[in-house]
């Protein structure tokens, strides 16, 4: 999260910073059509004709990335024996847009800063150019010296724009002083909204980021609850649904999470995966099954053991044991075990499917890695018990017998199908003794007349 956020400041600080060195400190304007009046008023204002076409041979040179010629020319005006405060304050201004635009901010701090202590340096080009100094120390990483510039920057500048607060606050989070990162991000906040201006994204996520390490979980739901309104994002929506797990809130936490899908923003297996599980969390077990079988059907979620067995879990506890035998069945089929055999066999069972639910098990018990191979024995003799084949069945009892966790169960089953087969036995029986009778009957008959 921190790195996130670093680089985020980062990118805003950079947009402030050459704003800031173009409004503040660019060199004088060259190439504009003007008469020579107007040219000896800039003289008059203190800087020297042929000082004043040098500084433009030096902008033009700029202009086109010479920077070393540039430089050259700012290094022959600045060893002239007396410059006067216009023409030092314009020289040191060239310098400081000369290395920032090299990306050399040390030597831009050094050239601005020197401009500074310069006389006649105007109130408004004063504020300016410290504003500048400070992003120029954000961006070196001089958080503390970007810090002490801002402060004293704030107290004096009259009606200031969002931007600088911003850049308060992110001094306040590099150095870890999460609770001071507060006050500026909302005036900040309040001057936008007195000049009615947007409120920008990157406010509200740093303001997040300052209570999230605060540990003000309610007030990061807060803001969250106001990025997924204006800015409905992946990001946000999950991180929300998050936050109302921290709280307990389920309800909660389900719906940010189900909003996230239903606005087409979860486009991985992962986080789909995620919201199945919510869903079998929160009791709605039948969209957990729709969302992973369009999860699989896409390609979107994997089509593995684990996830074709949830898909099975997902029909079954929603009620639909139809649905729960292809997903289950394709689990047994790549599993390397017959576990899922078994568990299909018990689903056959259930459903009254007794062929299948004999094959499966079967199927289970020819495999290796089953854990209780007696649970098997005894499915498939309640199977077959179910086919009427009824040796078969007392043959697996025997088997499933032998494990004492379910022995007098199987033994019980033993019992109850050969009292059923003395039953059949006798009833069937009584049927032929019947059967014989009647037809002696007919054969007198026949053999009376």
């Amino acid at each position: 999260m921190r790195a996130i956020f670093h680089r985020l400041i980062r990118r805003n600080s950079a947009a402030f910073l050459l704003g800031a060195v173009l409004f503040a400190c660019a060199p004088i304007a060259v190439g504009q059509e003007g008469s020579g009046k107007d040219r000896e008023t800039r003289q008059v204002q203190g800087i020297n004709n042929k000082i004043f076409e040098q500084f433009a041979g030096a902008q033009s040179l700029m202009e086109v990335d010479d920077y070393q010629g540039a430089k050259k020319i700012l290094d022959r005006i600045k060893a002239k024996p007396k410059l006067s405060s216009p023409e030092a304050i314009q020289l040191w201004s060239f310098y400081g847009v000369l290395y920032f635009s090299q990306e050399k901010y040390k030597e831009s701090i050094q050239a601005f800063e020197t401009m500074l202590g310069l006389p006649d340096l105007g109130d408004r080009q004063r504020t300016d150019t410290l504003y500048t100094v400070a992003q120029l120390r954000f961006t070196i990483e001089d958080w503390q010296g970007a810090l002490d510039i801002m402060n004293d920057w704030v107290k004096v500048v009259e009606n200031p724009p969002p931007g600088p607060f911003i850049l308060l606050a992110s001094a306040y989070y590099q150095l870890d002083r999460f609770n001071e990162m507060i006050q500026p991000i909302e005036r900040a906040m309040a001057i936008a909204r007195q000049r009615d201006k947007p409120v920008k994204e990157q406010w509200w996520l740093l303001l997040r980021v300052a209570y999230y390490e605060l540990n003000n979980i309610p007030e990061v739901v807060r803001i969250l609850e106001i990025l997924v309104v204006n800015w409905p994002k992946k990001q946000y929506w999950t991180m929300l649904s998050g936050m109302y797990g921290e709280l307990d809130q389920e309800s909660k936490q389900l719906a940010a999470y189900e909003a996230a899908y239903d606005q087409d923003l979860l486009n991985n297996g992962r986080e789909q995966l995620a919201l199945v599980q919510l869903l079998l969390q929160g009791e709605a077990a039948y969209k957990a099954a729709k969302v992973l079988q369009q999860g699989l059907d896409s390609g979107l979620i994997e089509t593995t053991v684990s996830n074709y067995r949830l898909l099975s879990q997902a029909w079954q506890v929603a009620a639909e044991y139809e649905k729960a035998i292809p997903p289950l069945k394709k689990a047994a089929e790549i599993s390397e075990d017959g576990e899922l055999d078994v568990r299909l066999a018990s689903s056959y069972l259930n459903l009254g499917r007794y062929a299948e639910c004999a094959t499966s098990a079967r199927a289970g018990l020819r495999r290796s890695g089953l854990e209780r191979p007696a649970t098997a024995h005894e499915l498939l003799g309640m199977c077959l018990f179910e086919l009427d084949e009824y040796d078969e069945a007392i043959k697996s009892f025997r088997t499933a017998a032998r494990d004492k966790k379910i022995e007098k169960r199987a033994r019980n089953w033993i019992k109850y199908i050969t009292t059923e087969q003395a039953r059949l036995n006798q009833i069937n029986a009584s049927i032929r003794q019947a059967e014989s009778i009647r037809q002696a009957r007919i054969d007198r008959r026949a053999a009376e007349s």
